[in-house]
């Protein structure tokens, strides 16, 4: 009798030992993983976390636009720029041209552009609705090409003459008849060119502009030379006229659509009226 007294106490105790075991691991667990939190919290928690997101996140470089100045309005003159000589017509290029539509220095125009855009992602960029897509179910009697900048760096130049060639053979299949006017690449700052690491050098404009305008020759298209405004005696971009030696503020923009309007004006007397001008080596024209 007096051993299972014995054996049955020894099991209590035992019992109790094990259970404060227990208890003290439950303890040291709650320590080392807090309680989740609540619903609420949790919640504040990501709402935080999504307003870190938003202030450090930074749009891929060919996304932002940062680039463009203020437009300065008061600094417009309408009646120097005529909008009517836009009308029934589409712009097609990269950041450059964008430029004129973010300025509102083209009304009327249509624009198919796009920053970063190559003349070889036209016709297809890998989407179901590639730039040329913007073209179908419209009518233009002209059409303004402005591309160059973003190819300058190709190991092939011939290469974005044969786009080029493509893309406007696309354009005039979807725009019977329309006049096809080619945009000469504009200089870049001196500085720009010679720290450039990609190609976009004054000599590669030079080189370009040869044989976009040779193209023009001999496809019947109206190569447009830049204004002597967009160059300085060295053949550089004039100091002051881009923030980054490549993109214009709104004033050459402004004086970029006059040219563009002078041109365009003509209608398919363009290219008649553009012999009147005589056309140097590095696209300039001149009086």
């Amino acid at each position: 009798m007096e051993n299972a007294k014995l054996r049955h106490g020894l099991a209590i105790a035992v019992l109790i030992v094990l259970t404060a075991a227990v208890l003290a691991a439950l303890a040291q667990t709650r320590r080392a993983f807090p309680a989740a939190e609540t619903p609420a919290a949790v919640s504040e928690t990501v709402t935080e976390t999504a307003d870190d997101v938003r202030e450090t996140y930074s749009a891929p470089a060919e996304a932002q636009t940062e680039w463009m100045p203020p437009i300065e309005y008061d600094e417009y003159t309408p009646s120097e720029i005529d909008a009517q000589s836009f009308r029934d017509t589409v712009v097609l290029g990269n950041s450059q041209a964008q430029a004129l539509q973010n300025f509102g220095l083209m009304q009327n125009a249509d624009f198919v552009t796009r920053i970063g855009l190559s003349i070889h992602k036209v016709l297809s960029d890998g989407t179901a609705t590639p730039p040329i897509a913007s073209l179908y179910g419209k009518q233009y009697r002209k059409a303004v090409f402005v591309f160059g900048e973003n190819e300058l760096g190709w190991p092939y130049p011939k290469n974005f003459i044969s786009h080029y060639k493509k893309v406007i053979d696309k354009v005039r299949e979807i725009n019977p008849g329309v006049a096809v006017y080619c945009q000469a690449i504009f200089p870049v700052s001196a500085e720009s060119s010679a720290k450039s690491t990609t190609g976009i050098t004054n000599e590669n404009v030079r080189k370009f502009n040869a044989m976009i305008e040779e193209m023009c020759g001999e496809i019947g298209a109206t190569f447009m030379p830049y204004a002597s405004a967009f160059v300085d005696p060295t053949g550089a971009l004039p100091q002051g006229a881009a923030f980054d030696g490549v993109h214009f503020g709104y004033d050459y923009c402004k004086i970029w659509a006059g040219d563009l309007s002078a041109y365009l004006a003509g209608g398919d007397d363009t290219a008649a009226s553009g012999a009147d001008t005589a056309t140097t080596s590095e696209g300039v024209t001149e009086p």
